[in-house]
């Protein structure tokens, strides 16, 4: 599917996009009871999922996999340490070009102090979607060698979804003689990441990161009911990983 088309699915059915437009044709239906109606579950839709505690119950279901132990690795003695795009800044004018989002930037961090206490070399998984800019996994390669001074191996950028991230990743192993790996991505899109590599032959030792439930909690509780930006913003995350894991059971 195109990424114009898909992006513009995603703005009409991930909050507050959806929410905003159902909210709209509410007003315009005023007259009736059912715009009435529309209108008001809108707003109460927006309220409820602008609330940090709705973000860390939707979070609840896909951060159950805890931060990767040194026993792990040594038992399972992984190969490679794979790291998932997160998305591209285009055009950055600090950088003059393009960079790696800061999600990114994070899974990038991440694993790189996994490279250094292991050993093994970096894989970036990404490509450049709607054949625009460089792609991820070469800018990724950059900012390691360069930025973090870690190994990278061979570096994937055909792929633009994280079901290609695992296509592409398992076909390269293969080329590699590669069998086990390490893989670094959000706690957030850990789960459906596993279950993309699974289906494409990989069971790799998950290592995530950025652990948003964790960080709700530092929330008081009085917050944790009033409306919040960056609440919504999470929300919006934790949704799009539902719709794609319930988009890639139907693979």
């Amino acid at each position: 599917m195109d990424v114009t088309i898909t992006r513009l699915i995603e703005s009409l059915l991930l909050p507050p996009g959806g929410l905003i437009l159902l909210a709209l044709l509410g007003l315009l239906l005023w007259r009736l009871k059912t715009g009435r109606r529309m209108l008001g579950f809108s707003l109460i839709m927006l309220w409820l999922l602008s609330l940090p505690a709705i973000s860390d119950l939707l979070f609840l279901g896909l951060e159950r996999h805890p931060p990767i132990t040194t026993e792990q690795i040594n038992t399972e003695q992984p190969q490679a340490i794979v790291v998932l795009g997160a998305g591209r800044d285009l055009d950055a004018p600090e950088y003059t070009g393009d960079t790696v989002s800061q999600r990114m930037l994070s899974r990038l961090r991440y694993a790189a102090r996994l490279a250094r206490q292991t050993g093994l070399p970096v894989i970036p998984s990404g490509g450049n979607p709607g054949a625009i800019g460089t792609p991820e996994a070469k800018i990724a390669r950059d900012i390691l060698q360069d930025e973090y001074g870690v190994v990278v191996g061979e570096i994937e950028t055909r792929s633009n979804t994280t079901w290609e991230n695992a296509r592409y990743t398992a076909q390269l192993m293969k080329q590699q003689g590669i069998e086990r790996i390490i893989l670094v991505t959000d706690a957030c899109h850990m789960k459906r990441a596993l279950y993309a590599f699974a289906r494409n032959g990989i069971h790799p030792l998950p290592a995530p990161t950025n652990f948003l439930s964790v960080v709700s909690e530092t929330i008081t509780p009085i917050a944790r009911y009033l409306p919040s930006g960056n609440a919504i913003k999470e929300t919006t995350y934790a949704i799009h990983e539902y719709l794609g894991l319930l988009w890639y059971l139907q693979k």
